[in-house]
């Protein structure tokens, strides 16, 4: 008799225990799961953070490069002498990048277009832009100095574009300005749609 009850007594002590036992780990696991879920939380909300955060950045950083070179690009001039006309709106010319170090770039006028010499659409267009680079050659002979002012990279390859100006007596003059008045050139941006030379030509007046 006590020896039966001695073991009901130790097999409901091992159950008892064996109880408590997974009690306390389901209660661990189910505390553990919560605190897991509140870490994943928390590291989707950081990792959000911090790509916020990396846009911002990228964002301020390119916005003060972006302003720093527009800063050095809007007062930045270059000394060059021209080596030939191309066309009506397009030089080639050396430009001293530093003592001793020269480059030679061609350099599209900024603000104008001038008539084609290839690829015209009518043999006016031709004549036209002969007589627009003619009168370039004379007023900015070989050997000119002249200066670059805001020079940026042009849509093409191995050219720049720039206000192109020659010194006269008193004052620099801008080579837009005298093509526009000399009636060959127009005005331009790149934004704005292919000028219709031989569409204008049927108005234009003679150029002394």
């Amino acid at each position: 008799m006590t020896k039966q009850t001695n073991g009901r007594f130790g097999n409901e002590a091992a159950f008892f225990f064996c109880t408590l036992y997974w009690s306390i780990t389901f209660r661990w696991f189910k505390s553990t799961c919560r605190i897991l879920r509140c870490f994943q939380r928390y590291g989707r909300i950081m990792r959000i953070c911090r790509i916020v955060a990396g846009i911002a950045a990228l964002f301020i950083c390119s916005s003060q490069a972006s302003s720093e070179g527009d800063e050095q690009t809007r007062y930045v001039s270059y000394t060059a002498k021209v080596v030939r006309v191309i066309d009506g709106d397009t030089l080639d010319v050396e430009v001293d990048l530093w003592p001793g170090l020269i480059a030679q770039y061609a350099v599209r006028v900024r603000g104008i277009d001038a008539p084609e010499l290839r690829r015209v659409g009518c043999e006016e267009e031709r004549i036209w832009g002969q007589e627009a680079r003619n009168q370039v050659e004379k007023l900015y002979p070989e050997g000119t100095v002249v200066r670059l002012e805001y020079v940026a990279r042009d849509a093409f390859d191995g050219r720049v574009v720039a206000d192109v100006k020659r010194w006269r007596s008193d004052r620099w003059l801008s080579l837009a300005d005298e093509l526009i008045q000399r009636g060959l050139a127009v005005e331009w941006e790149p934004t704005m749609a292919d000028v219709q030379w031989c569409l204008l030509a049927t108005t234009r007046e003679g150029v002394d």
